[in-house]
Protein backbone atom coordinates (compact mmCIF):
# COMPACT_ATOMS: atom_id res chain seq x y z
CA UNK A 1 0.00 0.00 0.00
CA UNK A 2 1.68 3.48 -1.29
CA UNK A 3 1.49 6.42 1.07
CA UNK A 4 2.15 9.49 -0.26
CA UNK A 5 3.93 12.33 2.04
CA UNK A 6 4.91 15.96 2.75
CA UNK A 7 8.21 15.36 1.84
CA UNK A 8 10.39 16.33 -1.24
CA UNK A 9 13.50 15.42 -2.16
CA UNK A 10 14.69 19.11 -1.93
CA UNK A 11 13.59 19.45 1.27
CA UNK A 12 15.58 16.16 2.67
CA UNK A 13 18.89 17.41 1.21
CA UNK A 14 18.73 20.88 2.75
CA UNK A 15 18.11 19.70 6.41
CA UNK A 16 21.14 18.84 7.43
CA UNK A 17 21.57 15.20 7.33
CA UNK A 18 24.45 13.38 8.60
CA UNK A 19 27.08 13.51 6.25
CA UNK A 20 28.85 10.22 7.93
CA UNK A 21 28.03 6.92 7.49
CA UNK A 22 28.85 5.93 11.29
CA UNK A 23 26.59 9.28 12.09
CA UNK A 24 23.80 7.63 10.29
CA UNK A 25 23.87 4.30 11.81
CA UNK A 26 24.55 6.30 15.13
CA UNK A 27 21.02 7.69 14.12
CA UNK A 28 19.24 4.33 13.70
CA UNK A 29 20.47 2.54 16.93
CA UNK A 30 19.14 5.60 19.18
CA UNK A 31 15.74 5.19 17.48
CA UNK A 32 15.77 1.53 19.04
CA UNK A 33 16.81 3.31 22.79
CA UNK A 34 13.87 5.80 21.65
CA UNK A 35 11.69 2.69 21.50
CA UNK A 36 12.64 1.69 24.60
CA UNK A 37 14.81 -1.16 23.82
CA UNK A 38 17.22 -2.73 26.05
CA UNK A 39 19.57 -3.72 23.25
CA UNK A 40 20.08 -2.56 19.80
CA UNK A 41 22.12 -4.86 16.50
CA UNK A 42 24.13 -3.99 14.01
CA UNK A 43 25.32 -6.22 11.53
CA UNK A 44 27.19 -5.44 8.03
CA UNK A 45 27.65 -7.50 5.19
CA UNK A 46 29.96 -7.18 3.09
CA UNK A 47 31.45 -8.86 -0.82
CA UNK A 48 34.51 -10.11 -1.48
CA UNK A 49 35.57 -7.35 -2.78
CA UNK A 50 35.42 -5.07 0.34
CA UNK A 51 32.33 -3.47 -0.52
CA UNK A 52 28.81 -3.20 1.83
CA UNK A 53 25.92 -4.84 0.41
CA UNK A 54 24.04 -4.19 3.21
CA UNK A 55 23.82 -2.77 7.28
CA UNK A 56 20.74 -3.75 9.10
CA UNK A 57 19.91 -2.40 12.29
CA UNK A 58 17.62 -4.38 14.82
CA UNK A 59 15.91 -3.49 18.15
CA UNK A 60 13.60 -5.10 20.96
CA UNK A 61 12.01 -1.87 21.84
CA UNK A 62 8.13 -1.69 20.83
CA UNK A 63 8.07 -1.29 17.20
CA UNK A 64 6.55 1.19 15.04
CA UNK A 65 2.49 1.68 16.11
CA UNK A 66 0.63 1.29 12.45
CA UNK A 67 -1.52 4.82 13.55
CA UNK A 68 1.43 6.94 13.96
CA UNK A 69 2.72 6.31 10.30
CA UNK A 70 1.23 9.07 8.67
CA UNK A 71 2.41 11.46 11.72
CA UNK A 72 6.36 9.92 11.98
CA UNK A 73 6.75 8.43 8.66
CA UNK A 74 4.34 11.50 6.71
CA UNK A 75 6.11 14.53 8.00
CA UNK A 76 9.59 15.75 8.01
CA UNK A 77 11.45 17.66 10.10
CA UNK A 78 8.67 16.74 12.86
CA UNK A 79 7.80 12.92 14.90
CA UNK A 80 5.44 12.29 17.91
CA UNK A 81 8.97 12.77 20.18
CA UNK A 82 9.12 15.89 19.46
CA UNK A 83 5.45 17.01 21.62
CA UNK A 84 6.10 13.88 23.59
CA UNK A 85 6.59 14.12 27.02
CA UNK A 86 10.60 15.07 27.89
CA UNK A 87 11.97 12.42 30.10
CA UNK A 88 15.33 13.00 30.46
CA UNK A 89 18.00 11.19 28.28
CA UNK A 90 15.21 7.97 27.16
CA UNK A 91 14.13 10.62 24.03
CA UNK A 92 17.05 11.33 22.14
CA UNK A 93 15.12 11.91 18.14
CA UNK A 94 13.08 15.24 17.99
CA UNK A 95 12.75 15.82 13.98
CA UNK A 96 12.46 12.59 12.19
CA UNK A 97 15.64 13.03 9.99
CA UNK A 98 17.43 9.61 11.31
CA UNK A 99 14.28 7.89 9.35
CA UNK A 100 15.68 9.72 5.85
CA UNK A 101 19.41 9.85 6.48
CA UNK A 102 19.70 5.99 4.64
CA UNK A 103 19.97 8.08 1.68
CA UNK A 104 23.43 9.01 2.08
CA UNK A 105 25.06 5.61 1.37
CA UNK A 106 21.73 3.24 0.40
CA UNK A 107 18.91 3.58 -2.12
CA UNK A 108 16.49 1.82 -0.23
CA UNK A 109 15.85 1.30 3.50
CA UNK A 110 13.13 -1.06 4.52
CA UNK A 111 11.72 -1.64 8.12
CA UNK A 112 10.12 -4.70 9.55
CA UNK A 113 8.47 -3.68 12.50
CA UNK A 114 6.34 -6.15 15.24
CA UNK A 115 4.10 -3.83 17.56
CA UNK A 116 1.28 -4.48 20.29
CA UNK A 117 -2.02 -4.15 19.43
CA UNK A 118 -5.30 -4.32 21.26
CA UNK A 119 -3.46 -7.46 22.99
CA UNK A 120 -2.52 -8.71 19.54
CA UNK A 121 1.69 -8.50 17.96
CA UNK A 122 1.09 -6.98 14.40
CA UNK A 123 4.02 -7.18 12.52
CA UNK A 124 4.63 -5.39 8.30
CA UNK A 125 7.21 -3.51 6.52
CA UNK A 126 7.67 0.01 5.79
CA UNK A 127 10.10 0.91 2.77
CA UNK A 128 11.05 3.99 1.60
CA UNK A 129 13.47 4.43 -1.94
CA UNK A 130 16.05 6.87 -2.16
CA UNK A 131 15.02 8.53 -5.24
CA UNK A 132 11.06 8.47 -4.37
CA UNK A 133 11.15 9.73 -0.56
CA UNK A 134 7.85 11.22 -0.92
CA UNK A 135 6.23 7.84 -0.68
CA UNK A 136 6.40 5.34 1.32
CA UNK A 137 4.84 1.68 1.23
CA UNK A 138 3.52 -0.14 3.76
CA UNK A 139 3.19 -4.09 3.05
CA UNK A 140 2.72 -7.88 4.40
CA UNK A 141 0.31 -6.56 7.26
CA UNK A 142 0.34 -10.10 9.49
CA UNK A 143 -0.79 -10.97 13.35
CA UNK A 144 1.34 -13.42 15.64
CA UNK A 145 1.08 -15.10 18.60
CA UNK A 146 2.43 -13.33 22.08
CA UNK A 147 4.99 -16.16 21.55
CA UNK A 148 6.71 -13.16 19.42
CA UNK A 149 8.48 -10.24 21.06
CA UNK A 150 8.23 -6.61 19.69
CA UNK A 151 10.53 -4.95 17.77
CA UNK A 152 11.84 -3.02 14.62
CA UNK A 153 14.87 -3.92 12.37
CA UNK A 154 15.55 -1.44 9.29
CA UNK A 155 17.61 -2.98 6.56
CA UNK A 156 19.48 -0.49 4.44
CA UNK A 157 20.15 -1.94 0.63
CA UNK A 158 22.09 -0.54 -2.53
CA UNK A 159 24.66 0.80 -0.05
CA UNK A 160 27.30 2.68 -2.60
CA UNK A 161 30.48 4.36 -1.78
CA UNK A 162 30.91 2.65 1.46
CA UNK A 163 33.70 -0.22 2.07
CA UNK A 164 33.69 -2.38 4.83
CA UNK A 165 37.02 -1.48 6.01
CA UNK A 166 34.70 2.06 7.02
CA UNK A 167 32.95 0.57 9.63
CA UNK A 168 35.22 -2.19 10.56
CA UNK A 169 37.68 0.03 12.13
CA UNK A 170 38.43 0.87 15.66
CA UNK A 171 37.54 4.72 14.77
CA UNK A 172 34.20 3.51 14.27
CA UNK A 173 33.64 1.84 17.27
CA UNK A 174 35.56 4.21 19.02
CA UNK A 175 32.82 6.43 17.97
CA UNK A 176 30.24 4.33 18.80
CA UNK A 177 31.77 3.80 22.63
CA UNK A 178 31.72 7.42 23.12
CA UNK A 179 28.34 8.29 21.73
CA UNK A 180 26.89 5.76 23.46
CA UNK A 181 29.14 4.73 26.65
CA UNK A 182 27.53 7.13 28.53
CA UNK A 183 23.92 5.73 28.05
CA UNK A 184 24.93 1.99 28.39
CA UNK A 185 26.67 3.04 31.72
CA UNK A 186 23.39 5.03 32.86
CA UNK A 187 21.60 1.51 32.15
CA UNK A 188 24.14 -1.00 32.56
CA UNK A 189 21.79 -2.40 35.78
CA UNK A 190 19.12 -3.20 32.96
CA UNK A 191 21.35 -4.92 30.35
CA UNK A 192 21.35 -2.49 28.36
CA UNK A 193 24.20 -3.36 25.34
CA UNK A 194 24.86 -2.83 21.77
CA UNK A 195 26.03 -5.41 19.62
CA UNK A 196 28.32 -5.13 16.19
CA UNK A 197 28.07 -8.15 14.22
CA UNK A 198 27.51 -10.10 17.18
CA UNK A 199 30.26 -8.57 19.59
CA UNK A 200 29.22 -6.63 22.55
CA UNK A 201 29.78 -2.81 21.92
CA UNK A 202 33.10 -2.40 25.08
CA UNK A 203 33.30 1.47 25.83
CA UNK A 204 35.78 0.38 29.47
CA UNK A 205 38.53 1.67 27.23
CA UNK A 206 37.22 4.78 26.79
CA UNK A 207 37.00 5.60 30.72
CA UNK A 208 40.05 7.45 32.16
CA UNK A 209 39.35 7.69 35.98
CA UNK A 210 36.10 6.61 38.04
CA UNK A 211 35.13 7.25 41.62
CA UNK A 212 32.40 6.31 43.27
CA UNK A 213 31.57 7.80 47.19
CA UNK A 214 28.54 8.24 48.71
CA UNK A 215 26.81 11.25 50.19
CA UNK A 216 24.66 10.82 53.49
CA UNK A 217 22.60 14.54 53.64
CA UNK A 218 20.65 15.45 56.53
CA UNK A 219 17.66 17.49 56.58
CA UNK A 220 16.91 20.66 59.01
CA UNK A 221 14.74 18.04 60.38
CA UNK A 222 17.40 15.74 61.05
CA UNK A 223 16.20 13.09 58.45
CA UNK A 224 18.87 11.55 56.49
CA UNK A 225 19.44 10.67 53.01
CA UNK A 226 21.78 8.54 51.30
CA UNK A 227 23.20 9.17 47.62
CA UNK A 228 25.54 6.94 46.07
CA UNK A 229 28.04 9.24 43.31
CA UNK A 230 29.35 7.24 40.01
CA UNK A 231 31.81 9.17 38.75
CA UNK A 232 33.53 8.90 35.46
CA UNK A 233 35.62 10.61 33.28
CA UNK A 234 36.47 10.00 29.56
CA UNK A 235 39.17 10.50 27.42
CA UNK A 236 36.99 12.16 24.68
CA UNK A 237 34.04 14.09 24.35
CA UNK A 238 30.89 11.85 24.53
CA UNK A 239 27.78 11.73 23.09
CA UNK A 240 26.16 14.01 24.91
CA UNK A 241 26.49 17.39 27.54
CA UNK A 242 28.25 16.75 30.89
CA UNK A 243 25.25 16.35 33.21
CA UNK A 244 24.10 15.15 36.91
CA UNK A 245 22.03 11.72 35.90
CA UNK A 246 19.68 11.37 39.20
CA UNK A 247 18.45 7.67 39.31
CA UNK A 248 15.82 6.08 41.60
CA UNK A 249 15.44 3.19 43.63
CA UNK A 250 15.09 1.17 41.02
CA UNK A 251 18.00 2.16 39.20
CA UNK A 252 16.20 4.12 36.73
CA UNK A 253 17.13 7.71 35.65
CA UNK A 254 14.16 10.44 36.16
CA UNK A 255 15.96 13.61 35.22
CA UNK A 256 19.41 14.82 34.59
CA UNK A 257 20.89 18.38 35.34
CA UNK A 258 24.03 19.80 33.76
CA UNK A 259 26.99 20.17 35.33
CA UNK A 260 28.71 23.21 36.14
CA UNK A 261 31.65 22.31 33.86
CA UNK A 262 29.84 22.16 30.46
CA UNK A 263 31.80 25.69 28.99
CA UNK A 264 35.03 24.69 30.86
CA UNK A 265 38.63 25.51 28.76
CA UNK A 266 40.17 21.93 29.11
CA UNK A 267 38.64 18.24 27.91
CA UNK A 268 37.38 17.63 31.27
CA UNK A 269 34.82 14.87 29.71
CA UNK A 270 32.81 13.64 32.41
CA UNK A 271 29.40 12.03 33.95
CA UNK A 272 28.00 11.41 37.31
CA UNK A 273 25.58 9.29 38.07
CA UNK A 274 23.59 9.58 41.05
CA UNK A 275 21.16 6.84 42.60
CA UNK A 276 18.70 7.10 45.60
CA UNK A 277 15.84 6.63 46.77
CA UNK A 278 15.26 10.09 47.50
CA UNK A 279 14.00 10.26 43.79
CA UNK A 280 11.41 7.87 43.53
CA UNK A 281 9.05 10.91 43.18
CA UNK A 282 11.18 12.94 41.30
CA UNK A 283 10.47 14.36 37.95
CA UNK A 284 12.41 16.15 35.46
CA UNK A 285 10.66 19.34 35.67
CA UNK A 286 11.97 19.11 39.50
CA UNK A 287 15.36 19.93 38.88
CA UNK A 288 15.46 23.60 39.13
CA UNK A 289 15.52 25.13 42.35
CA UNK A 290 12.95 27.70 42.09
CA UNK A 291 13.64 31.32 44.05
CA UNK A 292 9.92 31.56 45.10
CA UNK A 293 11.42 28.05 47.61
CA UNK A 294 8.64 26.15 45.72
CA UNK A 295 10.76 22.85 43.95
CA UNK A 296 9.05 20.37 46.24
CA UNK A 297 5.82 19.81 48.30
CA UNK A 298 7.66 18.93 51.16
CA UNK A 299 10.24 22.21 51.90
CA UNK A 300 12.16 19.13 53.45
CA UNK A 301 13.13 17.47 50.47
CA UNK A 302 14.14 21.22 48.59
CA UNK A 303 16.18 21.46 51.87
CA UNK A 304 17.99 18.19 51.18
CA UNK A 305 18.62 19.10 47.37
CA UNK A 306 20.34 22.14 48.02
CA UNK A 307 22.92 20.82 49.83
CA UNK A 308 22.85 17.74 47.43
CA UNK A 309 24.10 19.88 44.39
CA UNK A 310 26.12 21.84 46.59
CA UNK A 311 28.11 18.92 47.45
CA UNK A 312 28.11 17.01 43.87
CA UNK A 313 29.63 20.56 42.85
CA UNK A 314 32.09 20.66 45.31
CA UNK A 315 33.34 17.28 44.50
CA UNK A 316 33.51 18.14 40.72
CA UNK A 317 35.56 20.88 41.32
CA UNK A 318 38.13 18.87 43.06
CA UNK A 319 37.89 16.29 40.21
CA UNK A 320 38.85 18.96 37.95
CA UNK A 321 41.51 20.50 40.12
CA UNK A 322 42.77 17.19 40.39
CA UNK A 323 42.74 16.63 36.57
CA UNK A 324 44.43 20.21 35.99
CA UNK A 325 47.19 19.44 38.18
CA UNK A 326 47.82 16.47 37.17
CA UNK A 327 47.52 16.24 33.16
CA UNK A 328 45.77 19.61 31.78
CA UNK A 329 48.20 22.54 33.30
CA UNK A 330 51.02 20.58 31.61
CA UNK A 331 49.31 20.37 28.60
CA UNK A 332 49.19 24.39 28.77
CA UNK A 333 52.84 25.25 30.02
CA UNK A 334 53.99 23.19 26.63
CA UNK A 335 51.44 25.05 24.68
CA UNK A 336 52.72 28.82 25.91
CA UNK A 337 56.47 27.42 25.26
CA UNK A 338 55.49 26.11 21.97
CA UNK A 339 53.88 29.40 20.91
CA UNK A 340 56.48 31.79 22.07
CA UNK A 341 54.06 33.16 24.50
CA UNK A 342 57.13 33.28 27.42
CA UNK A 343 58.99 36.46 27.77
CA UNK A 344 62.46 35.45 26.63
CA UNK A 345 65.05 34.32 29.06
CA UNK A 346 68.89 33.58 29.05
CA UNK A 347 70.76 30.71 30.57
CA UNK A 348 71.71 32.79 34.20
CA UNK A 349 70.82 31.30 37.25
CA UNK A 350 69.12 34.35 37.96
CA UNK A 351 66.71 33.93 34.86
CA UNK A 352 66.30 30.26 35.28
CA UNK A 353 64.81 30.99 38.51
CA UNK A 354 62.54 34.00 36.99
CA UNK A 355 61.34 31.52 34.66
CA UNK A 356 60.32 28.72 37.41
CA UNK A 357 58.85 31.30 39.02
CA UNK A 358 56.79 32.28 36.61
CA UNK A 359 56.05 29.14 35.87
CA UNK A 360 55.01 28.01 38.46
CA UNK A 361 52.67 30.97 39.09
CA UNK A 362 50.47 30.17 35.33
CA UNK A 363 50.53 26.74 36.47
CA UNK A 364 48.39 27.99 40.11
CA UNK A 365 46.12 30.22 38.19
CA UNK A 366 45.96 27.90 35.56
CA UNK A 367 44.67 25.12 38.12
CA UNK A 368 42.48 28.21 39.69
CA UNK A 369 40.76 29.27 37.04
CA UNK A 370 41.93 27.67 33.61
CA UNK A 371 39.48 30.41 31.99
CA UNK A 372 41.98 32.55 32.41
CA UNK A 373 43.73 31.90 29.09
CA UNK A 374 40.77 31.08 26.73
CA UNK A 375 39.10 34.03 24.00
CA UNK A 376 42.17 36.18 24.68
CA UNK A 377 44.86 37.14 21.63
CA UNK A 378 48.24 35.54 21.79
CA UNK A 379 49.71 39.10 22.03
CA UNK A 380 47.93 40.05 25.04
CA UNK A 381 48.95 36.81 26.69
CA UNK A 382 52.44 37.53 25.86
CA UNK A 383 51.79 41.33 27.15
CA UNK A 384 50.31 39.47 30.39
CA UNK A 385 53.36 37.43 30.97
CA UNK A 386 55.67 39.90 30.09
CA UNK A 387 54.31 42.37 32.85
CA UNK A 388 54.14 39.85 35.16
CA UNK A 389 57.89 38.77 34.17
CA UNK A 390 59.31 42.65 35.30
CA UNK A 391 56.91 42.97 38.23
CA UNK A 392 58.59 39.30 39.82
CA UNK A 393 61.91 41.48 39.35
CA UNK A 394 60.79 44.61 41.73
CA UNK A 395 60.27 45.06 45.43
CA UNK A 396 56.24 44.94 44.48
CA UNK A 397 56.23 41.54 43.48
CA UNK A 398 53.83 40.90 46.31
CA UNK A 399 51.40 42.88 44.75
CA UNK A 400 50.85 39.54 42.00
CA UNK A 401 48.53 38.01 44.80
CA UNK A 402 45.81 40.83 45.14
CA UNK A 403 46.11 40.70 41.51
CA UNK A 404 45.10 37.40 40.82
CA UNK A 405 42.90 37.81 43.83
CA UNK A 406 40.63 40.65 41.90
CA UNK A 407 40.68 38.24 38.89
CA UNK A 408 39.71 35.10 39.98
CA UNK A 409 38.16 33.28 43.09
CA UNK A 410 41.13 31.47 44.98
CA UNK A 411 40.71 28.96 47.70
CA UNK A 412 42.54 29.35 51.17
CA UNK A 413 44.76 27.05 49.72
CA UNK A 414 45.69 28.23 46.46
CA UNK A 415 46.25 31.85 48.17
CA UNK A 416 49.15 30.28 50.49
CA UNK A 417 50.78 28.43 47.53
CA UNK A 418 51.20 31.87 45.39
CA UNK A 419 52.21 33.80 48.47
CA UNK A 420 54.83 31.07 48.89
CA UNK A 421 55.90 30.77 45.25
CA UNK A 422 56.15 35.50 45.48
CA UNK A 423 58.15 35.13 48.42
CA UNK A 424 60.66 32.55 46.52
Amino acid sequence: MRNNTKITNASIESAGLPKDAKHVIAEYIWNGFDAKAAEVSVDITSNALGFIESISIRDNGEGIAQETLDYSFGNFLDSLKKNSLKRSSYTRGKKGKGRFSFSLFATRAIWDTTVMMDDNLVSYSIRIDRDTKEHYDIRDIKSFAKAKGTGTSVKLAGIFNLTAAALESEEFTDFLALEFGWYLHLNRDWGYRIRINGTVLNYDNLIQETDSKIFTLYSNQENSYSFLVNYIRWKQPIGDRYYYYFLNNNKTEVAKLLSSFNNNAIDFHHSVYIESDFFDNFKQDDIAVSADDNLFSEKEQQQVYRKLLAELRDFLVRKQKKYIREQAVTVKLEELEKKDLLPRYSSTELDIKRKKILLSLIQELYIADPRAFVGIKADLIRTYLGLLDLLLQTDRKQDILPLFENAIALSDKERDTIRKILER
